[in-house]
């Protein structure tokens, strides 16, 4: 069991409520502290009094980052924002996994509400999230500033919750606002909250924030990032992957770009890692199998047997066609049918096939019984195709093309002879094509698909153009589906799940009504059209 999971099952310290049900403003409030001292009595000041209660306030924040409450009960649990549920909740928004059953339904048709329960999930989690990074932000300081805490120890937890910041506000940007850079929707952004909520006045002061614009959110972000990149060590030795390191930022920071179109600062990011401490995995299973300990998963949401989203929220449990799975998410004909993936590719392995249905389902999370895989956010795989795409981007080809195959040579059978060559692409638009659909393959499974949906929604070379249509696993079971660069078939499309315009309304989630009746500010911001 891992030192992250023991301090877990040890504490739940400084948890945000929504006592007084204000989901992006949650109060400050005690429960279930290691009996230290009366709940009651445990206040901020003493949360930090010592170096134990520091740490303890920082895995605080990883847990509601892994799998926050977001009831006024606190008791409704689904690996929200990060533990899972940002994942499943990228891949049922694409167009690679098919949703066989009704959990997903309203995500995977795009038949949202503003009240639909994940959709709410993910909103009100990630704000709960953000406040207790907050929390503990100002907290460190305070145990710095006393003495409790030298500046480098304060410093690089201060790093760990200004990532998880980071990246808990990006995955808010892609599903609640439109990409980097489009016009539209009075250009909104995200409410910015960078101040703990303690007492009535500081929610009052919160309600008082509006939405910033798209380019002030990727600027706070960025900023986080910026600063995290300064004060986190090169490796967390308390958890190497499930904690937060400068790999982290700087792998964060080649992402947060791509969706920014800035080529130039991509490379630049992604050179800062090279011939560092990170690098792929000779064999494609080996950050899937050896989730907590391999030298290319840089940031993981960390799980165990005792600590995970459960039954309905944990990577496994929700998609595993193994012994307990529930495979309510499945793998598509159209992805595994592309001609892009060839026959012999490794990554077909980590497939399952069922009989039962003639369907395949990924298996990256593999046991469904114990449920401890880490919920995988960034691989070094991602850096080198992020890089890749930039470079392309410019006009570098060639090193596109490399970074392409460094990435895709370590999956094929025969790299010296299926190798992707300069004369396999007439122009840039083809290579970009590889180099998405390789992407495709790569992160099947990982969340990443409606992240480039989303960015390329009206891309110059490459458009995603919206919400794409998808596969209706009742018309597609036991149909022969899966061939290998076999056709897909107009009767297996679901005709609930047709392609919509990124102009269209349900490009982006509305902000839940939860929030419009309580926050008088966000709701005269709600998305256009709804």
């Amino acid at each position: 069991m891992s030192h992250l999971t023991n301090i877990r099952k040890r504490t739940a310290i400084i948890l945000s409520c929504a006592a007084l049900g204000f989901s992006p403003a949650f109060i400050s409030c005690e429960s279930d502290v290691i009996d230290l001292e009366p709940v009651d009595k445990f206040s901020e000041i003493s949360a930090y009094s010592s170096p134990d209660r520091c740490e303890l306030s920082v895995i605080g924040a990883y847990d509601a980052a892994q799998n926050s409450r977001y009831t006024p009960n606190g008791s409704y649990e689904r690996g929200y924002p990060l533990g899972s549920a940002s994942i499943l909740q990228g891949e049922m928004r694409g167009d690679d996994m098919v949703s066989t059953a009704t959990f997903f339904d309203k995500t995977y048709t795009a038949i949202y509400t503003v009240t639909t329960p994940n959709n709410t999930a993910l909103w009100e989690a990630s704000f709960e999230a953000i406040s207790r990074y907050n929390t503990v932000i100002k907290g460190i300081q305070g145990a710095i500033d006393g003495g409790v805490l030298t500046e480098e120890q304060g410093h690089a937890y201060i790093g760990e919750c200004l990532f998880l910041r980071a990246l808990t506000y990006h995955v808010l940007a892609i599903h609640y606002a439109l990409p980097y850079g489009m016009e539209g929707n009075n250009n909104y952004g995200l409410p910015i909250y960078t101040q703990p909520v303690n007492n009535t006045s500081d929610i009052e002061a919160q309600l008082k924030i509006g939405r910033s614009t798209v380019e002030e959110t990727y600027a706070q972000i960025l900023a986080d990032l910026n600063q995290a990149e300064e004060y986190l060590p090169e490796v967390n030795s308390t958890d190497r992957i499930g904690r937060a390191s400068k790999g982290a930022a700087i792998a964060l920071k080649t992402r947060i770009y791509l969706h920014m179109r800035d080529w130039n600062n991509v490379i630049a990011e992604a050179d800062k890692l090279e011939g560092g401490i990170y690098e792929l995995e000779s064999d494609p299973s080996t950050p899937f199998t050896a989730y907590s300990d391999n030298k290319e998963s840089i940031f993981s949401i960390a799980n165990s047997s005792s600590d995970n989203p459960g039954v309905n929220g944990a990577l496994a449990h929700m998609i595993s066609a193994r012994e307990g799975g529930r495979t309510l998410c499945t793998t598509s004909p159209i992805i595994y049918n592309s001609a892009y993936w060839l026959p012999d590719d490794k990554r077909r392995a980590l497939l399952m096939y069922r009989s039962s249905d003639d369907y395949y389902f990924e298996d990256k999370y593999g046991d469904p019984q114990v449920d401890d895989a880490y919920s995988p956010h960034l691989r070094y795989a991602e850096v080198l195709l992020n890089k890749a795409e930039a470079e392309l981007r410019i006009g570098n080809k060639q090193e596109a093309l490399d970074l392409l195959n460094q990435v895709r040579n370590r999956s094929l059978a025969s790299p010296e002879t299926q190798a992707y060559q300069a004369s396999d692409f007439a122009d840039t638009k083809a290579l970009l094509e590889a180099l998405l659909w390789e992407r495709r393959i790569e992160f099947h499974g990982e969340g990443r698909r409606w992240e480039d949906i989303h960015r390329l929604a009206n891309d110059d070379i490459c458009p995603s153009g919206g919400i794409p249509a998808k596969i209706n696993y009742n018309n597609s079971k036991n149909q022969g589906a899966f061939v290998i660069n076999g056709e897909i078939k107009p009767e297996w499309y679901d005709a609930s799940a047709v392609f919509i315009p990124y102009t269209d309304r349900r490009f982006i989630w509305p902000i839940p009504q939860d929030d419009l009746l309580r926050n008088p500010t966000l709701a005269a911001q709600q998305n256009e059209g709804w």
